[in-house]
Parts: structure tokens; sequence; C-alpha cells
């Protein structure tokens, strides 16, 4: 007993020792209990918690394989698992997994196919569930009263009603009449929903005979088979024993639909802050953690409220702005720094003053006080309200970047590569046949119909390789056929099936996207091939490739959309949404528009829920800047807070009671001042300039 003590205490202080941990964050690294509820507010750790809690159960001889870390990018997943191997000796982590909830997923069903009856499937990325879509709607039209329902949209209902677990009636009025529930919006709803339910019935139906898996048919087909198959949970249960999950307050319904049976299979560890849930559109729910003591027996909450990020008076202003809501959220966040210097409040007239005043400051920074352009963040509700800061960085040589773009494996020229080796990965793939086909010119959509009504009689990949030029026939059927068997051949080493098939596909591809083929997309497949690399076959590809690589990776620049300008790559100004900037921090933060009706917003005067959730983005907001925090609103604005009638208490512009002791107000010094006009006659002589003789 002694020596299991002594190790006990060793262990314990390597861990401190490697992490650096406060005392709270010590508590919760070193957690005795069942399941614990860690409560981090903005800047506090969590991380470090995380890679804390990691690095300890391995030290305490877990076996890092059995310890499951979740995340909603690849990109955190990654930091973490990289930060524990790099916080223990000996390869302890080496078989750590991190994955986003999707990947996990997935993981599974590629580890246990008969399992969960999922094999030989293909993952679709929301791309081709849209054309999927649009094969089953043909030419059938949802139309009632000026309402026209479209297949993106019926995409959106689908995808709501699943992540949120609402039925067809409730996501219909979610997602086409923004919440409305008066008697005219139900009739309507009462007409529209059969035709949805047709559709959506079909949708499903295309994807079974294709052998198709959207992103949340993944969370689905793993949840639904762990609660209802005992095998399968005593399979999990000897390769799983403690679960990790990040920014557990942007968990969604189907999400802890997916976790709940495995509380019975391992030990829980959500780290998040109900004060950052701000993804309700994508069906988050931050009563995920408010519900966590009731949802979990024997589970205990602990707080992290010590702040590492801003100055107090920063805090101050972000304390005071969560405390206003009728919310508990239960933490008053305090700095480890000390004091700094308070908040100011710009007042201005128009975006452009806003945009003026914001140009001049940073080139007063960059010039004056030494401060880089990347020591500036700023942050808008919607990247349209950008549009004229941008414009006003362009004129005055400011660099910047935004956060936005199409994702890597979404670009229409690498889904045109990989379409090739999908349908060698799935005979039967119909969207990836009708893209390979109707990329080479002389085929259409008609002519690529016929060939795949065709195709699909074949038996298997190998038939298909044999007589696939003879069913298309001409120089087209030569290339299609070459490609289809240079994959075939080469399907065990993926790296070379990509150089080889976009060697074969260069001159047509240089020629569809000619505009910017030497700009910007030729240089992608390089890193297409470099991705390749890391998965053992086409089918990994195709599923865990496009899914990790899914989502926008901030500040990688090899993953995002195309291969990023020089310009991009140097020092710059970040403008994002406060939706993308969740995990940034900068120095000087401005945040653009705090006015009436956009905090909260005037659709959301009414509905609580959607009010706290404006308050919240708010508060993400503030909570990104260390030193220095400006907030400018429109003082056009001021006047009409509150004149729409509302019935909640809350429904109210979020500054109007602000404390003058919490920000330092000032009208904007920048302001652009037109000059005054004189009275002339109102007539211009146009015979000037031109010699007539």
């Amino acid at each position: 007993m002694l020596e299991i003590f002594l190790i006990t205490i060793f262990t314990q202080k390597a861990t401190l020792k490697n992490h650096i941990l406060n005392e709270q964050q010590q508590r919760a690294v070193q957690f005795k209990g069942k399941h614990l509820l860690l409560l981090a507010g903005a800047g506090t750790g969590k991380t470090r918690c995380i890679v804390g809690r990691a690095a300890y159960l391995i030290e305490n001889g877990i076996q890092p394989e059995k310890i499951q870390i979740l995340t909603f990018t690849k990109r955190s997943a990654n930091e973490i698992v990289e930060r524990v191997k790099a916080s223990l000796t000996d390869n302890q982590a080496q078989s750590l997994n991190g994955s986003t909830f999707h990947s996990w997923c997935n993981q599974l069903i590629v580890r246990y196919p008969n399992l969960f009856g999922a094999s030989n499937y293909t993952v679709i990325d929301p791309d081709d569930q849209l054309s999927v879509m649009k094969m089953v709607c043909g030419d059938r039209i949802i139309e009632y009263k000026g309402v026209r329902i479209k297949p993106q949209q019926l995409l959106d209902i689908y995808s709501y009603g699943r992540n949120t677990r609402k039925n067809l009636t409730n996501s219909i009025r979610e997602r086409i009449y923004k919440g409305k529930s008066d008697a005219e919006t139900n009739d309507e709803i009462d007409i529209i929903r059969p035709k949805v339910e047709v559709l959506l019935k079909a949708y499903q139906q295309k994807k079974e005979e294709g052998r198709y898996l959207d992103y949340d048919d993944l969370l689905l087909v793993v949840a639904n088979r762990i609660r209802n198959d005992d095998e399968a949970k005593e399979i999990l249960n000897h390769q799983l024993e403690h679960l990790l999950i990040d920014e557990f307050q942007d968990t969604n319904p189907l999400q802890w639909y997916l976790l709940e049976p495995f509380l019975d299979i391992a030990k829980f560890y959500c780290v998040g802050d109900d004060a950052q849930s701000i993804y309700s559109f994508r069906g988050a729910d931050y009563k995920n953690v408010h519900l966590f003591s009731e949802r979990v027996p024997d589970s205990e909450t602990y707080i992290l409220d010590t702040n590492y990020r801003s100055t107090q008076e920063i805090l101050d202003l972000s304390n005071w702005l969560m405390e206003e809501s009728p919310l508990d959220y239960r933490k008053k966040l305090m700095a480890s720094r000390g004091p700094g210097i308070k908040p100011k409040l710009v007042n201005v007239s128009s975006q452009w003053e806003e945009a003026n005043f914001i140009a001049e400051n940073i080139l007063e920074n960059f010039t004056e006080n030494n401060k880089q352009f990347a020591d500036h963040l700023i942050l808008s509700k919607s990247t349209f309200y950008t549009k004229p800061l941008q414009a006003v960085f362009i004129q005055k040589k400011i660099p910047y970047v935004t956060y936005g773009g199409r994702k890597f494996m979404e670009a229409a020229h690498i889904k045109d590569v990989v379409s090739a080796l999908r349908v060698v990965n799935n005979l039967f793939d119909e969207i990836g046949w009708m893209r390979f086909l109707t990329f080479w010119d002389g085929i259409g959509e008609i002519k690529a119909g016929k060939y795949l009504n065709k195709i699909l009689e074949f038996k298997d990949p190998f038939d298909c390789a044999q007589h696939v030029g003879e069913v298309i026939g001409g120089p087209e059927g030569e290339k299609i056929a070459d490609i289809y068997n240079t994959i075939f051949v080469n399907s065990g080493n993926v790296k070379r099936a990509l150089q080889e098939t976009y060697a074969k596909m260069e001159l047509s591809l240089a020629f569809k996207y000619r505009k910017d083929w030497e700009e910007k997309r030729k240089s992608d497949f390089p890193v297409l091939e470099m991705l390749g690399d890391n998965y053992a076959s086409i089918g990994q590809l195709i599923s865990e490739g496009i899914l990790e690589n899914a989502k926008q990776l901030n500040g990688n620049p090899v993953l995002e959309g195309s291969k990023l300008d020089d310009s991009e790559i140097k020092d710059h100004v970040i403008i994002s949404t406060v939706h993308s900037a969740k995990g940034l921090e900068a120095d000087t933060c401005y945040v653009l528009n705090v006015s009436p009706k956009v905090y909260p917003s005037a659709w959301n005067l009414d509905d609580e829920e959607r009010t706290e959730e404006d308050r919240r983005v708010l508060y993400v907001a503030l909570t990104r800047a260390k030193n220095e925090l400006y907030i400018s609103r429109d003082t056009n604005s001021i006047n009409t807070v509150n004149t729409q009638p509302s019935t909640h208490p809350n429904s109210k512009y979020f500054l109007e009671a602000l404390p003058d002791r919490l920000v330092e107000q000032t009208i904007n010094p920048y302001s652009l001042i037109k000059p005054k006009d004189i009275n002339r006659p109102n007539k211009i002589d146009l015979s000037l300039g031109m010699d007539f003789s």
C-alpha cells in the first residue's frame, strides 16, 4: 500500500511540473470522481486542463488508446494530442486519439463495418447532398402563397430536424418561417408539410440505393446501434474508458443522443463555457451544460474563473454583460494580470466613419507604437458588415485577411480529381460518376446519364475496368478507361493514384479553370497528394479525408481553399465574424456595430433564447481582447432603442444601462466632414474644351 501511495504522489508531482497548473486547474486535472463538467470561462486555460487531464490519466496507468478526445475541429484535436505527447516521455501517448464527432463515428464504422452494418459506403459532403436532393426533386417544386422551398432548403430542414431532434413540422417552422406560429403560418405548414415529407423520404431512399452516408448519418448510425445493441455496447466497453469533450456548450441534441449511451461505457470529462454557446443555428443547445447535473448521475461541476488573457477592465465589462442576463452563468472572471486600459466606446454616425477610425487607429499603432498589424483583430456579427472596412483598408494599404471561403476538399478542381477515385471505390456512386463523366468535353448530362445506366450494370470494379471504355467509346472512352484502370491498379497506394490521376487530367483541368489556374488552383494538387499519403486506402481518403478537412482550419494556409497569397502569410490584420473567432485573441480588438437592433438583433427581440444567444455572441467578442478593446456603435440608431413592442423585459439594447465607470466614451475623431457648399446658379457650360474651327 505504501508503494502505491508513493507512486501516486510522484505522478501527481510530475503532472504539475509538466503542466504548470493553478489550484483550480490542478483540482480539475486530478479529478477522482466518475463524470465531470468543467465550466471554464474565456481565457481560463480549458485546453491546458484537457491536455493535463489526458496526460494525468496516461501517467496513472490508463492506456492512451482507451482515451478518446472529442472536439469540433480537427485542428483543435490535433493540437491537444500533440501537446499531450510533448508533455510525456517515451512515446507514452503515441496511440492517443483526438477527433471530431463525425470523424470519431466514422473511425468506429470503419473499424467495425459489420457491427454497424455500413461496409462499402461513401461519405458525401454538403455539395454531394445537394446533388442527390436535386436528383430527387427533378421538376417537383414546392410552392405555396409565394413561399418556394428549394433543394438546399429541404436539406436545411432535414439536417436541422435531425440535429435538434425536432419533428418535421417544427423544423419547417424554424427553417422556413423563422419560428412564427400564428394561425396563417400553421395553415401554410399543414399544406406544405406532406410535399416536404415525400421528397425527404425519397432523399433517404436515394442515399440507401447509392450507399451514401452524409455527416449526420455517421452519428446516427453509431448512436442507434449503441442504444439498441448490447453486443455493440460490450465491444466498445472494452475499447473505451474515458471521453474528454472540448467545447461542450456547442454540442447539439443529436450529439447528446450519441453521447448519452456512452455514460455506461466511459467516464465523461466535459469542458465548456455556457456563456460562449453561440451556435444554435447549427442546433447547439446550451442546455446540455445547464442540465448536465440532472442528466448525468454521479457527476460533479467545477469552475475555472481565473483569466490569463485579458485585463480586469475588459473582464469587468464582460462580467457586467452576463450579470444583466436573466440566466445564471455561474461564474465571474478575475484577471491574473491586474489593471489595464479601460475599454473605449466609440460613437460613429456611419460605417465609413467607423472604418476610417479603425484604419487610422491601426496605422497609428503600427507607425508610432511599435505594434504589428497582426496585433489587431476586428470582429463583426456578419461578413456583410465588413465591406466598407475592407474598402478603406485597401485604400490605406493595410494588409488584412478575412476568415471564410470554400473548404479545401469542397473546391471544384479538387472534387473533379477525387470523383475519379470515388467511382473506383464505389462502382454505384452515381454522384461521382456524373461529375467524372461530365468533366470531359463532349459529354453532357444527357450523355452521361445514358452511359451511367450501362455502367451500373457492371458486376464489380474489375468488370468496369475491362469494359468501361467500350461503353463510352471514342477518345473520351479511352481517357476514362485509362484513368479508371490506373486508379484500380494503384488502389493500395493513394498518393500514387492521385499523382497518376492528376497527371492524366492536368491539361483538361488547366483549360477548365484557365482564369485562375496558375495563380490559385494548380498549387493545391501537391497538397492533395500530401494528404493522400496519410491514408492506407482510397476509401479512407474519401471518408476520413473529406471529414477531417471539411472544417475551416484557421491559421493553416495549407488546407484553406486555394494556397494563400504571399500577402496573406505576412503580417496582417484579421477580420472575422464572431462565430469564427472562438479560440482567437489579440492585443487590440475592435467589435463592430454594437448598436440597437444588432445586439440583440431586431429579429430576436421577442425571443428570449435568441436574445440570450446574441448576448453570448457579444461576450465572446469582448473576451478576445488582451489589452485594448474598442466597441463601436451607430449613434443614429440610439434613439430607436425598443421602438418595437416586446413581451420580454430582457429584450433591450444590451448597452442601454451600461455604467459610465466601465468604459471611456468618445466621438470618432476621424469623422468624414463634408465641405460646405455655396449658392451658385445651377448651370454648367458644356461648350468647354472643344475647338470647332
